[in-house]
């Protein structure tokens, strides 16, 4: 399983999340804060919590499993 997280910062200084489950991992990263830039463009988020400024940070989470031994 894989996920993106972005962290966006708010002209209110608070921080507003999401997360993509089962991203293209293999997508470039210019495309990636293309699209980040068009959803602070958007505001994609309540404008009442304050309105998107800048990215904070984006994370890739990866979780593996391995089989170690079966019945």
């Amino acid at each position: 399983m894989k996920h993106y997280t972005l962290v966006f910062n708010t002209s209110v200084g608070s921080r507003r999340s999401l997360r993509i489950n089962n991203p293209n991992i293999d997508m470039p990263l210019a495309a990636i804060q293309a699209a980040t830039g068009v959803m602070i463009q958007n505001d994609v988020f309540d404008q009442e919590r304050g309105a998107l400024e800048s990215v904070n940070r984006m994370e890739l989470t990866q979780v593996t499993h391995d089989v170690l031994f079966s019945a």
